[in-house]
């Protein structure tokens, strides 16, 4: 066979399909040994034989990687003469993550658009198909597909349409989607898409299936996209804000991280419906939370297919969304709720609280009595501080997210650890509880010396009677054990019960319970400088008042028991000292001390 001349071959493309003359393409017979002067290359004799063929025969030269081995068959030619054509395999489309599909017609710029389209439709019937954002490159055409059942049917085509110049149309599909930069030439054609779909008598924008909007075909608008449908709730913010219902309906969104201040910018939106979308995890919906949703849709998306049970499916949407009544078109019972009618707000925080102000000198006294004994050298004091009887227990743990791996060891605590989670033998918790002075003050000068940040304690008494207080005490403590470089930070937490004895106070009961201390606490632990060395004054917190008819009488009561004398002198000593049941009993013990308390005081 005769080689074309060099002229010749610059002509040939997929557009020039015949030229005058007759040519034959054959493949010489290898048998035998091979040629003596030439060595065979088969890729170069490959590449050389599909060369001269495009002239006759309809070969994509695209390098399409669906492309699989093309195999020579005979048959006959159009012109009537015997030829050889190529038959390739047709590569099986894998579905994407993202549903959407690029379809690629290598020459399909020679023919017209609509007429291109047409023939594809017809092919793929019934099935129908909305070809998105049409776009040519040189001889190729491409345009894009939101379905893979459409995208699948469209693959399978591929070289089946005969167009009438007598060659097949070439097919590529491939998963894939533009980049989209959004243009004010864009933002104005959304605009005048979502004001067709706007219903101003309900208030409602219905932008299913946005992209495949006749106005938008021509561009690639698909709501997937952050960017885009950021732009869409712009374009609603600014000219739609009293919008109540939106529908995003098959859209293939994924992904809702995006849209956190979409409560901000939407704030009377109640109806959402979202049906068909590509959401896979509930807490999604964690962006949107904050919106007054009264009626949600969400079938359709693969979350709902995680839950098995409709009631943990419900509750997971309720803790987002915990006004909503209709989930998926059906009604839900209504959630549960205080009977409030009108919106209150939260008390103001208090560092220290007190159920009665008549305990503050109290507590004030003690609590900074106590801390200056236990951050001494010797703790031995301590042991006035606790009843005869007191029982003290001990508990620890590692804050949640902290690990020994990474925080301070809390093995000196491990051993008396009293954690009753833990501790499941009845004897040992029994041996961990420490009864009596003795026990609790050998436990408590055995403990690590420490320096307690008392100018930030959180002081709560939670019960005050002339009989007992009950408070809890919370703060940080530095450990200044020996050894260590930089001591360890702790937190701790005690609940106290305090009972009067004598002519003071004591406690009877405690738990304490420490752990690590976490950054936060840490970085403002001992910024508060102590004035004078003393307790922050618990007064400046609260302030003082007279006690009630009612608990003077109660105050007068317990001096009575605890001093002997009649009614009438507890009143006097209490009204002498100012109604402070502590500097009343201090000052009876005192003047009895000092023979000052007449015989009649006692007379009852």
């Amino acid at each position: 066979m005769s080689k074309p001349g060099k002229k010749f071959l610059n002509h040939v493309d997929h557009g020039f399909r015949q030229y005058k003359g007759e040519r034959h393409v054959s493949f010489k017979s290898n048998k035998g040994a091979p040629h003596k002067n030439k060595k065979f290359n088969f890729k170069k004799d490959w590449a050389n034989s599909v060369r001269y063929h495009l002239a006759d025969e309809d070969i994509d030269m695209g390098g399409s990687s669906n492309a699989k081995v093309i195999f020579p068959k005979r048959n006959k030619r159009r012109d009537g003469q015997s030829g050889t054509t190529f038959q390739r395999g047709k590569k099986k489309l894998l579905e994407g993550p993202m549903n959407w599909y690029r379809v690629t017609l290598p020459y399909g710029n020679k023919y017209e658009k609509n007429f291109v389209l047409k023939k594809i439709g017809e092919k793929l019937e019934p099935t129908s198909f909305i070809p998105i954002m049409w776009q040519v490159n040189g001889q190729s055409a491409t345009f894009y597909v939101d379905d893979f059942k459409t995208a699948n049917q469209i693959n399978e085509i591929d070289r089946d349409i005969q167009m009438p110049d007598g060659f097949n149309l070439f097919i590529r599909v491939n998963t894939g989607c533009p980049n989209v930069d959004i243009t004010n030439d864009m933002k104005e054609k959304m605009k005048m898409a979502m004001g067709k779909r706007y219903n101003a008598a309900t208030k409602a924008l219905d932008l299913t299936k946005f992209h495949a909007d006749p106005d938008l075909q021509h561009i690639f608008c698909a709501l997937f996209k952050p960017i885009i449908l950021l732009s869409v709730i712009d374009i609603i913010s600014e000219n739609i804000p009293e919008l109540e219902a939106l529908n995003l309906f098959d859209n293939n969104i994924h992904m809702l991280g995006h849209l956190k201040k979409m409560s901000q910018k939407l704030p009377n939106l109640k109806i959402l419906h979202m049906g068909k979308n590509k959401l896979k995890d509930v807490l999604q919906l964690d962006a949107l939370s904050g919106l007054p949703i009264v009626d949600l849709v969400l079938d359709g998306n693969p979350l709902c297919d995680a839950f098995q049970e409709k009631e943990s499916y419900i509750s997971e949407v309720r803790k987002r969304f915990p006004k909503v009544v209709k989930l998926d078109g059906i009604d839900l019972p209504p959630p549960i709720s205080f009977d409030i009618t009108t919106e209150t707000t939260m008390p103001e925080f208090q560092q220290t609280y007190l159920c009665n102000p008549e305990g503050q000198a109290v507590i004030a006294q003690f609590l900074e009595q106590y801390f200056q004994l236990m951050d001494s050298d010797d703790r031995s004091p301590l042991q006035a501080a606790y009843h005869e009887q007191a029982m003290y227990s001990m508990t620890m743990a590692y804050a949640y997210g902290q690990h020994p791996k990474n925080s301070p060891w809390l093995n000196w605590y491990n051993t008396d650890n009293r954690n009753l989670k833990k501790i499941t033998d009845s004897d040992r918790r029994f041996k961990l509880l420490k009864q009596g002075q003795s026990s609790i003050i050998s436990f408590l000068k055995d403990m690590p010396s420490t320096k307690h940040d008392i100018m930030n304690f959180t002081v709560d008494l939670n019960l005050c009677t002339p009989q007992m207080l009950l408070l809890t005490v919370s703060g940080i403590f530095k450990e200044l054990r020996t050894g260590h470089k930089q001591p360890p930070v702790r937190y701790f937490f005690r609940t106290l019960v305090i009972v009067p004895q004598g002519a003071g106070f004591c406690i009877a009961n405690e738990e304490f319970h420490i752990s690590n201390a976490k950054e936060p606490q840490i970085k403002q632990a001992f910024k508060t400088p102590m004035p004078s060395n003393r307790l922050p004054d618990v007064a400046a917190v609260v302030p003082i008042q007279q006690p009630t008819i009612d608990a003077k009488k109660q105050m007068v009561e317990a001096v009575s028991q605890q001093s002997g004398m009649n009614l009438e002198w507890s009143e006097k000593c209490l009204q002498d000292s100012n109604w402070d049941f502590q500097t009343a009993i201090f000052a009876f013990g005192q003047a009895q001390k000092d023979g000052k308390i007449p015989p009649e005081a006692f007379v009852k």
